[in-house]
């Protein structure tokens, strides 16, 4: 085969690489059209006319903003408080927006606010890896590694959770840049699983693992230098524990993923959206780093502690314990959107209630919250917009839109504003969706 060196044409074949995806993903989603190119004309002059009235903007009402301040008590008013939260409810979140919002910068803020003085390394945290996206990744070997010619290669990927598990009292954030270039389910699929397997055992944290334990084996009495290539030939405690259980998901790892608001990658199926939670940067603070120190990009004379980013409830059922009557609460406002969304394709289920319950928890235990019911709808308000507005992506859903924004009308208004957003743009794309 010819290797192209020609600069034009790698961009032209990226392009070309890009629009194929975009055609195989609208191939993909077609079944989730629900209307007669009729009644999608309808709904279009019905939002026109809408457009008439109102003009509505999408901006800090809806989406999160960070400045580049830190603070080191993380309260209820912390500017990181919503991304802190959706980490410590599950360490798998998503940043998006549009490009120079700051999506990467995040994940670069948090490994430095955590790490110890003794990791960081030439002025950089230590505890953080970055993995750009590549759009020819197609199945999981190339997050995990693969075996040949008698020889394993390990990941980048492999080898910063190796990294982690010698020091799982640090949190290590590991930021997919555009992680959307390529279809998430297929490079991520394992990771997507072992994610749902966390326990705690005897006060132990295990999962599945990546690399099984006989698999282990096996590369090592074929590659007697394996071991020492991924930094154990010294450290038996964790050869040892990777030789019982495998390589598996460490409990201080932060996956944070970025991705641009456009249709530069592919579309998110469920199954990734039932597990991430998305945040949505919509704002650019001009002043940031000028007016201001950057200290989030310093080193804290204190890193925050693991049990400040990271938490332990993983199931809820021990979320609602903790607190039934609130609990309760969040519960029968799910159930109402349940109805409201009932019978389309972007219906939630247990993942997004049990997300729900926990990040309310947490965000509970947090100084300054107001204890009454305006904490949970405002932390309702957050999961609505993290959790179930991005799964709509549909044509025809006009009247259950409709629903929903009288439902947040009031009550959420983040939401709210993010819903009225959504259909002013249904004109331009024929369907209501939360990634125009």
């Amino acid at each position: 085969m010819r290797k192209i060196n020609d600069k034009p044409a790698l961009k032209n074949l990226k392009d070309r690489t890009l629009r194929i995806f975009k055609m195989e993903d609208e191939i993909e989603n077609e079944e989730t059209s629900l209307a007669s190119p009729l009644k999608i004309e309808k709904s279009i002059d019905n939002i026109k006319h809408l457009n008439g009235k109102r003009n509505i903007k999408k901006g800090k009402k809806s989406g999160a903003s960070f400045n580049s301040t830190f603070p080191s008590e993380i309260d209820f008013n912390h500017p990181y408080r919503q991304a802190l939260m959706a980490i410590k409810t599950k360490p798998f979140i998503l940043m998006a927006g549009m490009c120079g919002t700051g999506k990467s910068r995040f994940a670069r803020t948090l490994a430095f606010q955590t790490c110890p003085k003794y990791l960081q390394e030439n002025g950089q945290p230590g505890n953080f890896g970055i993995i750009a996206v590549r759009p020819e990744w197609s199945d999981s070997s190339d997050a995990i590694g693969w075996f040949n010619r008698g020889i394993y290669h390990f990941t980048t990927f492999i080898f910063f959770l190796i990294k982690a598990w010698r020091h799982i009292d640090t949190p290590f954030v590991l930021c997919l840049d555009e992680m959307n270039l390529a279809k998430v389910e297929h490079y991520f699929a394992d990771f997507l699983s072992i994610l749902e397997s966390r326990q705690w055992i005897n006060n132990e944290f295990v999962s599945d693992p990546f690399i099984k334990p006989d698999q282990l084996k096996f590369y090592a009495d074929q590659d007697p230098n394996m071991w020492a290539r991924i930094g154990l030939k010294l450290d038996i405690e964790l050869k040892n524990r990777f030789l019982a259980h495998g390589i598996t998901l460490p409990p201080n790892l932060i996956v944070i993923g970025t991705a641009n608001m456009d249709y530069s990658g592919h579309r998110f199926s469920m199954k990734v959206l039932d597990r991430i939670t998305v945040i949505e940067m919509t704002e650019i603070d001009f002043y940031g780093g000028i007016k201001t120190d950057d200290t989030d990009l310093k080193f804290p004379d204190t890193p925050l502690s693991k049990d400040k980013v990271l938490g332990r409830i993983l199931c809820g059922k021990e979320a609602y314990n903790l607190s039934p009557k609130h609990g309760d609460l969040v519960i029968a406002e799910l159930q109402a959107i349940d109805r409201i969304l009932s019978g389309v394709p972007f219906r939630f289920g247990y993942r997004v209630r049990d997300a729900a319950l926990i990040y309310y928890v947490y965000n509970s235990q947090l100084a300054g919250i107001p204890h009454n019911n305006d904490s949970v709808y405002k932390c309702l308000d957050e999961i609505i917009l993290m959790k179930i507005l991005p799964r709509i992506d549909a044509n025809g859903a006009e009247k259950i839109i409709d629903s929903f924004v009288r439902f947040t009308k009031g009550k959420y208004p983040r939401s709210f504003q993010r819903l009225l957003h959504m259909q002013s743009e249904a004109d331009k794309y024929c369907g209501i969706s939360f990634w125009q």
